[in-house]
């Protein structure tokens, strides 16, 4: 049982420990580093290609982008989708791409041959 008398004293210290100098052992990104452009509706999702060079992008134009990121070129559109798309994903040792909509497909995009870039629809959900 907590009587009223059990109260919390706050500490005005709600600083984190160190120096003060705003340094860590995590940088911090205040400036983006490139822009990626090409969408022309909201980008809902992203994520990093295997190797860290290349980024894939889902947006509401019904389009998932891949990007090499050093150069801020579009490599590739990967159309398809009937409706909004609502996530993407990557491989974490394949170059191989998901990507989801509203229209209850998913595509699995691949990318292991650089020569053939094939895509796979499946049928998701009815909701």
């Amino acid at each position: 049982q907590v009587s009223g008398e059990d109260e919390v004293e706050i500490s005005d210290k709600d600083e984190p420990d160190g120096d003060g100098d705003g340094s860590s052992d995590c940088p911090t990104v205040r400036a983006p580093l490139t822009s990626l452009k090409s969408h022309q509706g909201v980008v809902i999702a992203a994520d990093w290609l295997v190797g860290g060079k290349q980024a894939v992008t889902a947006s509401w134009d019904r389009t998932a982008n891949l990007y090499d990121v050093e150069t801020s070129e579009l490599v590739h559109s990967l159309t398809g989708h009937d409706q909004e798309l609502t996530h993407c994903c990557t491989h974490p040792t394949q170059r191989l791409v998901v990507t989801s909509s509203r229209d209850t497909t998913f595509r699995l995009w691949d990318f292991r041959d650089p020569s053939i870039h094939s895509v796979n629809v499946f049928q998701g959900h009815t909701e």
